[in-house]
């Protein structure tokens, strides 16, 4: 019995997980470039099929970014060479300003980021927090998440902290 409750309780989280990444929260697979924008141009790399990354690009464009998209199918690699570990990594690697953003990172850090230019390689939201830009869904509270800075030499610090929002939709 335990068994059986244990896996049912599995699936049911793997199940989330993968319900929140795709496009069943209300993400298309193509950037609304009508938006895009004269402010800071912002490289994002993306599988094509991630509804998720798209809702983010599409979030920086509202928040008056210019949006590069580029989709690849090889999203393992670009990180490795860009020295992005597995303990940071997201589902989408974006480049602005000479840094790199990974995964759901709010454009209050980004903007943060620009404004102070510190000397770190770039910020990244580990994981995929529901409520964090892209990953909104409806009816859902948002985590609570954060924002970190990696350093060049790999070291790691909170740069923000957030409470993720709940659509009401």
């Amino acid at each position: 019995m335990k068994l059986v409750m244990i896996a049912c309780l599995g699936s049911m989280l793997l199940s989330t997980a993968a319900h929140s990444h795709g496009n069943e929260h209300g993400g298309g697979t193509t950037l609304d470039t009508e938006h895009n924008n004269n402010g800071p141009v912002i490289h994002l790399y993306r599988e094509a099929s991630c509804g998720c990354c798209t809702k983010w690009g599409n979030s920086m464009l509202k928040g008056g970014y210019q949006v590069v998209d580029h989709v690849t199918d090889d999203m393992q690699e670009l990180k490795k060479s860009e020295g992005i570990s597995g303990d940071m990594s997201s589902c989408h690697t974006a480049f602005v300003g000479g840094y790199f953003i990974e995964g759901h990172v709010p454009i209050e850090s980004i903007d943060r980021l620009l404004d102070e230019m510190p000397n770190i390689a770039g910020l990244t939201v580990p994981g995929m927090p529901l409520g964090s830009p892209g990953m909104e869904a409806p009816m859902v509270k948002g985590d609570s998440y954060s924002v970190i800075a990696v350093s060049n030499q790999g070291d790691k610090a909170v740069y923000n902290s957030y409470v993720g929002s709940t659509l009401v939709k």
